[in-house]
């Protein structure tokens, strides 16, 4: 097939495109004709059409790991979608260190995960595997971990009060390789053991055991206890 187009008038210029290029093009469209399709088995709207199937499972909040630093892009993303997301973030607040005061933004309570409430059905779920920046759904796409309810409205609550902002630091006695079992969140009563302390950001990373699944998860020391 061929393409003409004229320039600025001064001259005449022919692309020629293959039928090979034109096929990929044509596939391409389709793939993502096929990734919105499925991610509107995700929505709102689709979550209560099923809500009145009882053959479909039942909706709730799962986890997607995302890419750390896009978890506010992949929420605008799903939201865009009708998609019923929710990223828990901390205040913005003030804090003195080395004696400056230094605002501190929002941030992730918990770094590199988007929740979702949705119905898990295969079409949803291949839907929000495809969603830029989502690396995989906890428990995997077939039987993803489902969090508990009242879990993450208490984990919101706390992030609302504060719990979790940079002007709230305590003293702790975690170590390396210690186990211990995260106390609120999504993954809220699951054991754990620590593979990371950062002091200076208040956070701690976790190998967390989710149905026999080793689970990393970036969290604010606040978020654990001692077994």
């Amino acid at each position: 097939m061929t393409m003409q187009f004229r320039k600025g008038g001064l001259g005449s210029s022919t692309i020629v495109v293959s039928a090979e290029a034109w096929a990929k093009r044509d596939k391409a469209a389709g793939a993502k004709r096929l990734r919105i399709d499925h991610l509107n088995m995700a929505s709102r709207g689709a979550v209560e059409r099923l809500a009145k199937d009882t053959s479909a499972p039942k909706p709730g909040w799962y986890c997607l790991r995302v890419m750390t630093g896009r978890e506010n892009a992949v929420e605008k993303c799903l939201n865009a979608g009708d998609v019923e997301s929710l990223v828990v973030m901390t205040n913005e607040c003030k804090v003195v260190r080395r004696g400056r005061v230094k605002i501190v933004p929002p941030r992730p309570v918990i770094c590199g995960y988007v929740l979702v409430y949705c119905s898990p059905i295969p079409a949803a779920t291949m839907g929000l595997m495809h969603v830029d920046d989502v690396i995989d759904i906890v428990g995997g796409a077939i039987r993803p971990y489902r969090a508990d309810e009242k879990s993450i409205l208490r984990f919101k609550e706390m992030a609302s009060e504060g719990k979790y902002d940079a002007s709230v630091r305590k003293a702790h006695g975690f170590m390396v390789e210690e186990n211990v079992r995260v106390s609120d969140g999504p993954f809220a009563s699951f054991p754990g053991t620590i593979t990371e302390i950062n002091d200076e950001h208040h956070r701690v990373k976790v190998d967390v055991m989710i149905f026999g699944r080793l689970t990393p998860v970036d969290l604010d020391i606040d978020q654990i206890e001692k077994i």
